[in-house]
């Protein structure tokens, strides 16, 4: 495999206040579903804590040695995919400089990888289409959602809301070809910058039926801006009970391209950034009435406009150079 470029350094270590850099909007509220869902959501082998960090210092070497709200809405031109297909392009870096993933890594098995060379959404990925409940500034546009040079790219319109005047349109995606019970997931993303906006830019993962709750795992969410820090967020409470979130925060340049992670076990959940591990949820912080995720779940990437102001024309709020989910290995 022909040299790449080593491991980008990161902010591992989150601010002195562990908010700071996260404006309070995050801290309490609650990402909107569509209206026809707000009800539902109102924002195997077993692996200990010590297999997660091994993976991650796993991905550590990988990056080295290779370097490189699901909203429950209509989707438009929903597409068949096979579950656990790989589509790569071995020794290209891409973009973003970081080539997709092309192999297993030690406890882990490649599912699913992706990185974007066509023109239009790959099989197994639609686009969000409508307003989300109780947002006033939100409204998803599939025309917001493009492909072109080996990108994703997901941007906002001014007035495009057909109805609500003085309202942008955003762009959001779901990706359900290949439904998991546990694994890892890893974005290689980067969101523009756009200071006096607040289009916040979101990576998750959402049940696969679209029907069950709990529950919502975000593993980055910023507020757009500056795009200076991000949260990212368990969200464990029943039957569309905002209850007994755990939050984790980390100060991050995320105009620059990283890649985002989560590694998700029936004991624990740690997120990572350029392959290094940032913040670990243990199963004993949920509690009661939150449950620990145990359920086949779905990737989704979105951008929603959480203000009034819009930008002056239509802009690029998240650029998406590829996406790869592995399980873990029997």
């Amino acid at each position: 495999m022909p040299p790449v470029p080593p491991v980008e350094p990161a902010p591992l270590t989150p601010p002195p206040d562990a908010d700071a850099g996260i404006p309070s909007a995050a801290r309490s509220r609650r990402r909107s579903r569509p209206a026809g869902v707000r009800k539902l959501r109102p924002w195997r082998i077993i692996l200990v804590l010590a297999t997660a960090a091994l993976s991650a210092g796993t991905l550590v070497a990988v990056h080295n040695a290779t370097d490189k709200r699901h909203p429950n809405a209509a989707k438009t031109n929903p597409a068949s995919a096979s579950p656990h297909q790989v589509q790569s392009r071995s020794g290209l870096s891409g973009p973003s400089g970081v080539p997709v993933p092309t192999g297993n890594l030690p406890g882990w098995q490649l599912t699913y990888s992706q990185d974007f060379h066509g023109t239009t959404l790959p099989p197994g990925w639609s686009a969000y289409s409508g307003e989300p409940g109780g947002d006033p500034y939100g409204y998803w546009d599939p025309a917001n959602v493009t492909v072109s040079n080996g990108e994703l790219h997901l941007s906002t319109t001014p007035n495009d809301d057909p109805q609500s005047s003085n309202t942008s349109s955003t762009g959001g995606v779901a990706f359900y070809g290949n439904p998991q019970t546990y694994g890892m997931y890893l974005v290689r993303m980067k969101g523009d910058y756009e200071p006096g906006l607040q289009i916040s830019d979101i990576a998750l993962l959402w049940p696969a039926d679209g029907n069950t709750w709990p529950p919502e795992m975000d593993f980055y969410e910023d507020e757009g801006g500056s795009r200076s820090g991000f949260t990212a967020s368990l969200h464990p409470g029943p039957d569309g009970d905002d209850c007994c979130v755990v939050r984790n925060t980390l100060a991050n340049a995320a105009t620059q391209w990283h890649t985002y992670g989560i590694i998700w076990t029936p004991t624990s959940i740690t997120y990572t950034i350029d392959g290094r591990p940032w913040g670990v949820v243990q199963k004993s912080q949920v509690s009661a009435p939150g449950e620990w995720p145990s359920i086949p779940m779905n990737l989704d990437l979105q951008s929603q406009n959480l203000g009034p102001a819009q930008p002056n024309g239509s802009i690029e709020t998240m650029t998406v150079a590829w996406v790869a989910e592995y399980a873990p290995s029997s």
